[in-house]
Formats: C-alpha cells, structure tokens, sequence
C-alpha cells in the first residue's frame, strides 16, 4: 500500500486534486481486504473438507475389516518349557508322541488372547501348532521347506578358535552335561533303531593329546549299520570337552564297506572342536568337527527343557541344535540332561543307562585338589594305585599307597577334603554296627520288662 500510495500522490501533484488520489487508496484497500477474505475462505474449506475425508477412510477401514493404526496390534510372549501348563503339555504329548519342542509362544494381546503357538518338529518334519488355553489343538500345519530356516545360517558366526594351549588335558572327567568315565553307557531308541554309546577302557594318542575312545554302536531293525571310536579329552582348567576326531565303520549285511566321514584332528587342515562347554551360555554356537569333511557345529537353544523318555524324567536340561558348515540342509536337535549326557537325539530316547562305580585312575589325571590331598597324607609314601568310585552317591578317590611296609588306604573326596584311610572307614562302620546291635538290645531287654510288668499286673 505504502508504494501505491507514494506513486498516487506524485500523480496527484501533476494531474489530480488530493482528494482524488485517497479515494484511489481507498478503493483498492477495499478490493485486497475482500480478496484475503475469499483466500482465507477458501482455506477453511480446504481443511474442513480434508478432516471430512479422513474420517470418511478411517469409518471405512473399520467397517471392511482393515487394519488401522487404531486397531489392536498382536503380541506374543516367549514361555519356557517347564512354565509349560499340563493341559497345553498334554495336548502336545496326544498330538505328537515324539515330537520335539523347538519354540512356545503365547499370545497375550490380538484376536486370541491366551493362545500358545507352538513350533514341533517330529522326524524330519516340522509343524506349527496353535492349541487353546483349554488344551484343544485349534490348528496343526507342517511348515514349508523354506520356512524351517528362519535365519540364513552363513549369517551366523560360529566360534572355532579355543585357546587350546591354556588347556591340560585328560582322558578322564566330566562336566555337568557330559561324562568321559570309562563304564559309563547310554542306551538310547526308536521304534526301528538302537543307539548303544560306551565310554571305553581304551585311549589314543592324537597328536600330543591323549584321548579317551568312547564308542558307538548303531542298529536298524536289530541289523549293525554302523561303529564309531570317537576321540576325546577334558581340558581340567575349564571343564569343555573336546572332540578330537572319529573312526567310523559302516556295515551291510555284517561287512564293513566304507568309512564315511572319519577325520582326526592332528591331520592336515584339522583341529579339535568342542563336543559339550564346560559353561553353558544360552545361545553359545561352537564348532565340534573342524576338518575338510567334518564341519559340524552346535549352538545351545534351549537351558531349562524338562524331557520325559523311556528311562525316567529329567529336569533342567539343555537343547542344542546341530547343522552343517558342509550341508547346509542337514539339521537335528539333541537334548543333554544334567550328571547324565545325552537322551533324546530325534526320534532317538534314553531307553537306559549305567556308570561304572569304580574305574582307576592316574595321579596325573586326578583334579588338583584332590591330587595334593592324596600327596599331603602319603607322607612321601609310594602311591600303587588310585581308584574312583561312587560311595553312597558321591565321588570320592581312594589311593593304594604303600608307606614303610604298610598298606595304607586313603580316601579323598572329589573337592580335595580328607576323608580318612579306608582302615578308619572300616572301623567306623563297624562301631556303628556294635551301637545298633547295643540299641536292639537294650530295645529287647525294655520289651522283656513291659512283658514281665505286664505278667505282674495280671
């Protein structure tokens, strides 16, 4: 206005009286004021009309069924197998007598609240399996090929490299999911085959390790299909067990006709994997096999699973599942159960199992504690021979030692405490046994008198 004005009043200086020129002004003033109000109009009535629309599409989103943001998103909770209820627990066991657990979820928030989702592998096959809270098996769908590999396993990382030079090895041990005792057996079945695995009285020097040769045997249909000698060692400092190769022998009609997948670790472009950690980290992947032929590998999926087989119940499990660097196809799952090993391998369940209750042992294989006990109390006597065995469920090591022309018995348990000489032992239990013949009789004499004041009575 201020440009208009200045440029009206110059030609009112030349052409026109004052007056005429704020009447020019005044005009236009009027003309931009009414053009602001049809602007500001026509914006109202852009947005009136734009809130409209939006309304419109959000009542037809609703009314057809389509998802909105307003609408209630699904949620699921992941649910530990022993947290399991009995009636979904049942369920699973009716639906799929063999059938392996790999994954529980329940939902929590959507259109099924308390429903649990459930990933089931059985044989080769696996399934997705949605029961009601109340135990009824609503839906069971096997999954599609590409379905059962929900991550690319190259995407994974797999630790291969073990600072094996920190370890001191031996032939005999265990840790909590797995025993290297010779004796020690595990018997596990299915329907159409046997499994029998023997930790052996037998060792191999691979490389500069001394190992332990456990072995397994393999039936189809009562036929041997297959034996393998498996190599392994503990590391004492950290309780892994390590896998330091196979011999295998493959049988038809009773005749070995080929050795599939052998492998050593002191070959060459071979080293020794981990077949059970000492630590049990959830979600842990290890190599077991690091050879050209044998790259298998293991990641711990599962730590609290509770598993019902043929030989009994057994609690705080762990679950791992094995796949192939080699074979990327090839995948299967094994469950380990604690101071026992392993019971379920597929389809396969423990049908039995023995430990040996007494095996030797060297004085350098034995753990640090209780090799310096055995020492201390030896008094520098000749130590001729140290046994292990299980006395009343617990481990305890008992050394021959020979000391100025005497035998002495010491007994040692598996934390290093002295526990005596088996001398001690002896005549502890045979003073217990004096007490408990005391106590019958003193028993009897107190019965002999009620029957005598009895006797008086009447």
């Amino acid at each position: 206005m201020g440009r208009y004005y200045y440029v009206c009043v110059m030609r009112s200086q030349a052409n026109s009286s004052p007056r005429t020129c704020g009447d020019r002004v005044e005009k236009h003033e009027m003309e931009m004021s009414v053009q602001r109000r049809r602007l500001i109009m026509k914006l109202k009535s852009g947005w009136i009309n734009a809130i409209l629309i939006a309304v419109g599409l959000s009542t037809i989103l609703v009314v057809t069924g389509f998802p909105s943001e307003a609408s209630e998103q699904e949620r699921k909770v992941t649910v530990p197998l022993s947290e399991l209820p009995a009636v979904i627990r049942k369920a699973i066991e009716e639906a799929f007598p063999n059938g392996l657990i790999i994954r529980i979820q329940k939902e929590v928030e959507g259109e099924d609240p308390g429903q649990y989702d459930v990933d089931i592998r059985s044989g080769s096959k696996e399934y997705e399996v949605e029961i009601s809270p109340e135990g009824n098996v609503i839906e069971s769908k096997e999954r599609a090929p590409a379905e059962t590999a929900p991550a690319p396993e190259q995407e994974k990382k797999w630790t291969d490299s073990f600072a094996m030079e920190n370890c001191t090895f031996s032939s005999v041990g265990r840790n909590r999911f797995f025993i290297l005792e010779p004796g020690n057996q595990l018997i596990l079945q299915s329907r159409t085959e046997k499994v029998v695995i023997t930790v052996l009285d037998k060792t191999r020097k691979i490389g500069s390790v001394k190992t332990r040769v456990v072995e397994e045997r393999e039936e189809e249909n009562g036929e041997l299909k297959e034996v393998s000698r498996n190599f392994f060692a503990v590391c004492r400092e950290h309780g892994d067990v390590f896998y330091f190769g196979e011999e295998v022998d493959i049988y038809e009609d009773g005749k070995i006709v080929k050795h599939s997948g052998q492998w050593r670790a002191d070959e060459k472009n071979s080293r020794a994997g981990i077949m059970m950690p000492g630590t049990i980290l959830l979600g842990a992947r290890h190599y077991q096999e690091i050879s050209p032929n044998a790259m298998d590998r293991a990641e711990i999926i599962a730590d609290d699973v509770t598993m019902k087989t043929p030989a009994g119940t057994f609690r705080n499990c762990i679950r791992v599942e094995e796949t192939s660097g080699i074979d990327p196809e090839e995948k299967c799952y094994k469950t380990y159960a604690p101071g026992l090993g392993l019971i379920q391998d597929e389809d396969l369940l423990l049908t039995g199992y023995s430990e040996h209750k007494e095996a030797t042992v060297s004085l350098k294989d034995l753990p640090r504690a209780v090799r310096a006990a055995i020492k201390k109390h030896a008094a520098g006597g000749k130590i001729t021979e140290i046994v292990k065995e299980m006395v009343k469920g617990n481990l305890v090591y008992e050394a021959e030692v020979l000391l100025n022309g005497r035998e002495l018995d010491i007994l040692v348990s598996a934390k290093g405490k002295y526990l005596g000489t088996e001398e001690e032992e002896d005549a502890k239990a045979h003073h217990d046994e004096d007490d408990q013949e005391n106590h019958d009789e003193d028993n009897d004499h107190d019965n002999d008198d009620d029957s005598k004041d009895d006797d008086d009575d009447n």
